[in-house]
């Protein structure tokens, strides 16, 4: 199909601060090829604020219309549906488990929830859900509450690690790409990332009005068998090939934090391996979601989640 031909999709990123080096997919079928050769143009975009709330930058963006759809987390999506506030869906998984990790200044050998009784943690990365997924975690560990101080960071990663320095915390929490660079020159060491302790979650998905999914439906199509083949070829890709393609839209990262972010969060099974979000994994999600507040009560997975056009993208 030549150029003036392939449909073209509107993707939004959010702001900067929703940079993801996990968001990785859709640069990885760009590069490729992939969405040229299932006959679809994809233009990425950005939204000059609004990360971090439910009506976030991407978000809006979609709902607007200057956007076709946009990266980011379901628990947004069920969230305006349980308040009826706006009609999204989910309908390719770009981001399978809990991105978040505890690092500390010392290797822990042997390490497990439970060894967090009486110690403090540095709560970095200061978002909501995140911290409220971690909170239940330690709970389902046998912690009661209270047997772990959880301390607000500084909204500086160096800073907090210099609280660590200090002796005045035990470990640190953030997402792996934003602990990657400290893990990367050694300044910090990698206690456990919780991606295995939550289980496989749909923490991110490509996210599209229904409206928009029905009435340009075969340019969706295109789009998540692309994601589907990137998806397999991330697999595949050695971490410095992975990390060729997403360094570049990462220019405030060296190259080696990059690869090492990638390739720990590949070791830690975030990557979807196939586009369908599957039901169990969505409502494992949102029980814990409503566990923590966030949810009243979860949502039906219908109501957020079209699996159509990934099921038939992983059947190809």
């Amino acid at each position: 199909m030549s150029d003036e031909t392939r449909p073209v999709l509107r993707l939004n990123l959010g702001d900067p601060s929703e940079a993801r080096i996990y968001y990785a997919a859709h640069l990885i079928a760009e590069a490729y090829g992939f969405f040229a050769q299932e006959g679809v143009d994809v233009v990425c975009l950005r939204t000059a604020s609004g990360g971090h709330s439910v009506w976030g930058g991407q978000v809006s963006a979609v709902l607007s219309g200057d956007a076709d759809l946009c990266i980011g987390g379901p628990m947004v999506v069920m969230r305006m549906a349980q308040d009826g506030a706006a009609q999204l869906t989910c309908f390719c998984a770009a981001v399978a488990g809990n991105p978040w990790a505890l690092a500390a200044l010392e290797d822990a050998e042997d390490f497990s929830l439970a060894a967090l009784a009486g110690r403090r943690v540095i709560d970095s990365g200061r978002v909501g859900t995140a911290t409220m997924s971690f909170q239940t975690l330690i709970g389902e560990a046998g912690l009661a509450e209270g047997a772990v101080t959880l301390i607000e960071g500084e909204g500086d990663l160096a800073r907090d690690r210099e609280t660590l320095a200090r002796g005045e915390a035990d470990y640190v929490l953030h997402s792996l790409h934003a602990l990657a660079p400290m893990l990367s020159d050694g300044t910090l060491r990698l206690v456990m990332p919780l991606t295995a302790a939550m289980g496989p979650v749909p923490w991110s998905a490509y996210i599209a009005r229904p409206e928009t999914l029905a009435a340009r439906r075969p340019a969706f199509a295109a789009f998540t068998r692309a994601i589907a083949r990137a998806l397999e070829a991330m697999r595949l890709l050695s971490a410095r090939d992975l990390a060729g393609v997403v360094a570049p839209h990462h220019p405030d990262m060296e190259f080696g934090a990059v690869r090492l972010g990638l390739s720990l969060y590949r070791d830690a099974g975030l990557f979807p391996e196939t586009p369908v979000i599957a039901r169990t994994e969505f409502d494992r999600f949102a029980d814990l979601l409503t566990r923590i507040g966030w949810l009243s009560a979860p949502p039906a997975f219908e109501a957020v989640v079209d699996t159509d056009l990934a099921t038939l993208a992983a059947r190809t």
